[in-house]
């Protein structure tokens, strides 16, 4: 009954009722430790009198228990919430923020869903809190589930936040989820104001693809993100997942007045027979150029592949993969395609789209014998996403541009662009890199062939599969 009592007593911010019922504890002859420890209520998720009274913003309150009970001031409740959390969530006060960082709080210590103090303060719109924060070690651009800070702020349409955020470098092109920045989640809040002041700090205006903020501005009829974006040097030639750019997502959606200003800036599309203005708000009247019943007999599947095929050699890996989807679409049951869209989202680093292509062609092709590169690559990801063990992290490179990394267990950390990658590798600490050609599957009845070959190369001898080892 005491312990409940001392709860409610620092909640109320009653220092006098506190000391008493902490010695009638004492008195009972329990030691400190244990006396803390009874404190901590289970019926609220185990949290004690600090949490409560950081809630309340109850300033002498908290030094007290601080001081007298000697409790750990990064001590978290069931869901793996710190006091510090708790005053930022409820009272809001700063001069209790500011105490239990003076005390040693830890900025950084997030919860169990990954959320930090800056999160909240960014959640909750407290700047005097977030700056204080940012003063004391507070990391930027952590990431929780909503993403990071700048994109907490950007979904709020919160500016003043925003300008806290990028005065302590907030990385304005930090990516989360695959395709979102900062950017994009202000678009999809129409927020003009974030737009401007995020492109003013260096934001990519291209960045995301194939879901890019002009692709978001055409699909929600927002004109003056989209004059934006243009004058901000934003590409209207982008196409999105399903190949379609902004101009026909603008036309499929009824935005007129978007329409006409994309036009001047996209490139005309021969799928379109009449390419104006008119000719393409008709066309998206008609239905959606997805299927096959709608694109001209000249723009059948090969020209669509081919398309792709350029496009992949010029590295637009986004418009190749827009080419191979819409092929998909007129020809379903090519098992290449979903190979080459493999690569594609591969190249992008979409790791989990690659690797669902990779079984779709597995499934289709279990024979190897006719394979070509881009169907290597995408079984290459798909064993090592499985089977594959090795005694060291490795890296599997399958051209000279990416490669898939493995750890001890065979599973995949992840794929990088090789370009940049060796002081990487020697920060991760790898000892091998395993390089193939990708020809070098051609004719392999089974990967597991691959496998055996990789696992029991000659060091010394030259050819297409290596192993090397790092300095």
């Amino acid at each position: 009954m005491a312990a409940v009592q001392i709860l409610t007593a620092a909640a109320d911010g009653d220092i006098p009722l506190v000391k008493k019922l902490a010695e009638r504890l004492r008195k009972s002859g329990k030691g400190l430790e244990q006396v803390v420890e009874e404190i901590k209520d289970k019926r609220i998720r185990r949290r004690g009198p600090l949490h409560l009274a950081a809630w309340g913003g109850k300033l002498e309150m908290c030094r007290f228990l601080i001081k007298e009970f000697l409790l750990d001031i990064d001590g978290v409740d069931e869901e793996g919430v710190t006091a510090l959390n708790f005053a930022i969530l409820g009272s809001k006060s700063t001069a209790v923020v500011r105490l239990l960082l003076d005390r040693g709080a830890d900025p950084n210590k997030a919860d169990q869903n990954g959320i930090t103090p800056l999160h909240n303060a960014t959640i909750q719109g407290t700047y005097e809190i977030a700056e204080l924060l940012l003063s004391k070690g507070a990391y930027v651009d952590s990431v929780c589930e909503k993403g990071a800070s700048l994109h907490i702020a950007a979904e709020d349409g919160n500016v003043e936040m925003m300008e806290v955020l990028l005065r302590h470098q907030a990385d304005p092109k930090r990516t989360v989820r695959l395709f979102y920045t900062p950017l994009t989640v202000a678009i999809f809040a129409s927020s003009l104001d974030c737009v401007e002041q995020l492109i003013k700090a260096g934001a990519d205006v291209n960045a995301g693809r194939p879901v890019t903020p002009l692709v978001v501005a055409a699909n929600d009829g927002l004109t003056d993100c989209i004059k934006c974006l243009l004058e901000a040097g934003a590409d209207a030639n982008i196409p999105d997942e399903s190949g379609r750019m902004p101009v026909e997502i603008a036309a499929s959606q009824g935005w007129m007045e978007c329409v006409e200003i994309l036009f001047p800036h996209t490139i005309p599309i021969a799928r379109f027979p009449d390419w104006s203005i008119d000719g393409i708000i008709q066309h998206a009247k008609s239905g959606s150029p997805k299927t096959q019943d709608h694109f001209p007999k000249e723009y059948d599947g090969s020209s669509l592949k081919a398309q792709g095929e350029t496009a992949f050699l010029e590295k637009d890996y986004a418009n190749a993969l827009a080419s191979y989807s819409m092929a998909v679409e007129t020809n379903p049951s090519n098992s290449t395609l979903y190979a080459k869209r493999s690569l594609c989202c591969l190249r992008m680093g979409e790791y989990d789209k690659a690797l669902d292509d990779a079984y779709t062609y597995r499934d289709m092709e279990p024979d190897l014998s006719n394979s070509c590169s881009e169907q290597a690559a995408a079984l290459i990801l798909l064993k090592v996403n499985s089977e594959f063990k090795c005694e060291d992290d490795i890296i599997i490179r399958y051209d000279d541009n990416a490669a898939v990394i493995i750890d001890q267990k065979g599973n995949p950390k992840g794929t990088r662009v090789f370009g940049a990658i060796a002081e990487e590798l020697r920060e991760l600490n790898f000892t091998k890199i395993v390089s193939l050609a990708p020809e070098s599957l051609m004719g392999k009845d089974t990967i597991a062939d691959l496998l055996t070959s990789i696992r029991n190369v000659d060091m010394n001898k030259k050819g297409t599969v290596r192993i090397e080892k790092l300095d």
